[in-house]
């Protein structure tokens, strides 16, 4: 039971969701005219934060510009919280892959998928050609100046 809470967590907090206002999938993304950032793109944005709170957990992660993830999952069902340590490797075509662990839950997810800019803000999308798929917006050091 532990496990698939956590697994349902870090996933959240991975995975895509659309904030107030923002694109909800890759196809919205495009159409306003987001860019897929190349992989040098993708190194030179440096530390990267995603912040997921929902009903059963909050997620707050960092993909560092050194390659390392590292965070905090703090589960509100009664299981605790596991801090969120992991790498993230870059592709030629810019696809970052993401493997984190969960120490306290004895978990590990991975996840690959592409990061776009839209003006000063950043998103991730599972995909650069289903236009379907939900998109991440980033938070904090995401915004570009």
């Amino acid at each position: 039971m532990i496990k698939s809470l956590a697994a349902a967590t870090v996933l959240a907090a991975l995975s895509p969701f659309a904030s107030a206002g923002q694109p909800a999938s890759l196809g919205q993304l495009l159409d306003l005219g987001a860019q897929k950032l190349s992989s040098g793109e993708v190194q030179s944005l440096g530390d990267l934060r995603i912040v997921r709170k929902a009903a059963d957990a909050d997620s707050y992660m960092t993909m560092r510009g050194d390659r390392t993830v590292v965070g905090m999952v703090h589960n509100k069902q009664g299981h605790g919280s596991s801090e969120a340590v992991g790498t993230w490797q870059l592709q030629p075509d810019g696809q970052r892959c993401v493997a984190v662990q969960l120490p306290a839950f004895r978990m590990e997810m991975n996840q690959c998928g592409y990061t776009y800019r839209l003006g000063k803000d950043i998103f991730f999308a599972p995909s650069d050609s289903d236009r379907t798929v939900a998109v991440t917006h980033y938070t904090e050091n995401a915004f570009l100046e």
